[in-house]
């Protein structure tokens, strides 16, 4: 199927929802074979699903947002090698989707972010900066190797943080594009578990939901609050070429 190329604005027009694109002048798609949308849409509803039963608030947000998934399972085929195709199990050769998992973000031991490597925890310390995506010298990007390519799509409200009080009210989302993007804040009432007697706090993305590839460098980061081991779950789905997820992966 041919390449399409559209604006920011058609984007957004297409996916239904917020969409931060990150100073992306224009953007690439090629559209899925209905098999590939089929093994999309099975990988995001599994997780839904399983998502309901423990943070059913959580899953509400989520599920609305399949329409930005199936979009940014186009991006990144347009960026991967031709020819490829998603599956659902993915075999050598072929394209696949995941959930966010701990090794996909942080890829290799020096990926630049602040999270403890194979774990969603990292140790913060109350004034100073933590990074979700980079770092205070580096933007973040995915992996750029052939065949072993991937890009993240980061849900909007999608940030959670799990266990304990929770550690932000202060964020900050730029681009290499857009680096002079402000901070933002989230409503004090965060502090107030999202799911009842569930220690699951939500932290809401004003700015929409996101995408990250290895063309374009990002920073997420926040001002902690407080000093401590804080587990910070980022919720979103992983497009990949089989060479970067072909066994179970750790770091």
């Amino acid at each position: 199927m041919s390449m399409q190329v559209i604006t920011p604005e058609e984007f957004a027009n297409r996916v239904g929802m917020r969409v931060a694109t990150m100073d992306r002048n224009q953007i690439s798609l090629t559209p899925l074979a209905p098999e590939e949308e089929k093994a999309i849409r099975t990988v995001f509803y599994y997780g839904i699903e399983h998502l309901k039963k423990v943070a059913p608030k959580v899953a509400t947000d989520i599920q609305r947002q399949f329409n930005f998934v199936f979009y940014v399972a186009q991006v990144a085929k347009s960026l991967f090698t031709s020819g490829k195709a998603y599956s659902f199990p993915a075999f050598g050769g072929s394209l696949g989707v995941a959930w966010l998992f701990p090794q996909a973000l942080k890829y290799a031991s020096n990926t630049p972010t602040s999270y403890t490597v194979d774990s969603w925890d990292m140790q913060i310390t109350s004034g100073t900066k933590a990074y979700i995506l980079g770092s205070d010298s580096d933007f973040y990007r995915t992996n750029s190797t052939v065949d072993s390519r991937h890009v993240i799509a980061f849900f909007e409200n999608g940030l959670l943080e799990y266990g304990t009080t929770p550690s932000a009210q202060q964020f900050r989302l730029i681009s290499e594009g857009k680096s002079n993007y402000l901070p933002y804040t989230v409503e004090p009432l965060v502090e107030v578990p999202v799911e009842g007697d569930k220690a699951i706090y939500q932290y809401p993305t004003p700015m929409g939901a996101f995408w990250v590839d290895y063309n374009l460098g990002v920073k997420w980061y926040f001002m902690p609050s407080r000093t401590g081991t804080a587990r910070i779950i980022p919720l979103g789905m992983v497009f990949y070429e089989s060479g970067f997820f072909s066994d179970v992966k750790w770091i």
